[in-house]
């Protein structure tokens, strides 16, 4: 099949989180967009959120629609809690059939699954050699928070298309990773990239980072000479003031107080007290708890600390493309900024910000992935002196 991307962002639901989401699966998934308008106007929070559109993955599955009922329910997957009892459940329902609808990628070989040795453990890899007589480079494609590799086939086989061998890895905390192999995060992200890089006996890559890939990629690239060239798809500059900024001021200084006077105990109580009465702050802080391997509220606070370019800035001497969309509901613009100011020895810095005139101001780009990956292809096409 060939691919295509969507293109267009539309209003869901009020909530900036919400609507974020529904237009993410609206776009990987190919959602029929008065069917997910439809389910917007029923969901008033979390809960109605995923039963809205485990009903639709239910139905889409029952009429025969592999691609819309594995990203309904990779919606549903997104949002539930870790201790919901069909959590894994519905994940793994949501990778197979994402798996099934992509098949013919893996049975012809345009997709070549690995497994990468890591602290005693494995990573999944997989590889998608270039569809040109003569390679253009090879890019390394790793994720953020909370992708999954089975929903980035459609990027991998873009750049394949594109004519350059690309390898994309879920890390420590991230899909079959965590859910299967159970290894949190780190903000170490050299480390598992290093792995891969010697697992594959690369020595020149370009590495692409998506959303908090936006830290881990530059991050891996600040000690990782293999790493030749650096693009962030999304920004992000600092983790821990992204996530405790997203309540208001009162909250940020709050937490930040409690930490640095070291009053776990009562940081623990007050968001433990709050998750009780609100599910979203439940789910948000139980999942990032999940992902980064802590055991309470404050320690995954304290982890969060780790997530930054502070400092780092100086340590990348590569090539770098930075972007990033101009009403990011999630990280401000002013992170562009910082990011950019911060890399005084680069041998290159180039940026690009996404606006709503071309679908491309959301977190990610997700409103126009082909024009986001046009430009970082023709980026790369003028580092490198193709034509």
């Amino acid at each position: 099949m060939t691919i295509q991307f969507a293109k267009g962002t539309y209003h869901f639901h009020d909530d900036p989180n919400f609507n974020y989401q529904m237009n993410r699966w609206t776009v990987f998934g190919n959602l029929p967009v008065d069917v997910v308008r439809q389910a917007g106007k029923k969901i008033k929070g979390l809960e109605d959120y995923c039963d809205e559109f485990l009903k639709l993955a239910k139905d889409a599955e029952a009429g025969g629609n592999m691609q819309q009922a594995a990203f309904y329910y990779r919606a549903v997957d997104f949002f539930l809690p870790y201790d919901h009892p069909e959590k894994e459940k519905i994940y793994d329902r949501a990778v197979s059939m994402i798996r099934e609808y992509y098949s013919s990628y893996f049975e012809n070989k345009r997709i070549i699954e690995s497994r990468v040795p890591y602290q005693g453990r494995k990573l999944p890899a997989w590889y998608a050699p270039a569809q040109k007589a003569e390679s253009k480079g090879c890019v390394l494609l790793t994720g953020g928070f909370d992708c999954l590799k089975e929903e980035l086939v459609p990027v991998l086989i873009y750049f394949s298309d594109a004519g350059y061998d690309i390898y994309y890895f879920e890390g420590p905390g991230q899909g079959e990773t965590l859910v299967k192999e159970k290894i949190p995060m780190t903000h170490e992200w050299e480390k598992p990239v290093a792995a891969v890089l010697d697992h594959f006996h690369l020595d020149s890559v370009t590495i692409i980072g998506i959303s908090l890939g936006g830290y881990l990629a530059p991050r891996a690239a600040a000690f990782e000479g293999r790493i030749k060239k650096v693009i962030t798809w999304g920004i992000m500059h600092d983790f821990f003031y992204v996530v405790v900024s997203r309540k208001g001021r009162l909250l940020e200084y709050f937490i930040r107080v409690m930490l640095f006077l070291k009053l776990s105990p009562v940081l623990n109580a007050v968001v433990g007290f709050k998750m009780r009465k609100d599910a979203y702050t439940h789910w948000g802080v139980d999942h990032g708890m999940h992902v980064l391997g802590a055991s309470t509220p404050a320690e995954y606070f304290l982890k969060l600390h780790g997530y930054s370019m502070k400092g780092l800035g100086d340590k990348i001497h590569q090539d770098v493309l930075l972007t990033t969309g101009s009403e990011d509901h999630f990280v401000p613009v002013s992170h562009f900024y910082k990011m950019m100011s911060g890399l005084k020895r680069a041998k290159s810095v180039t940026g690009r910000i996404f606006t709503a005139q071309e679908f491309g101001e959301n977190h990610c780009q997700f409103g126009n992935i082909g024009l986001t990956l046009d430009v970082m292809t023709n980026w790369l096409v003028f580092q490198n002196g193709h034509v």
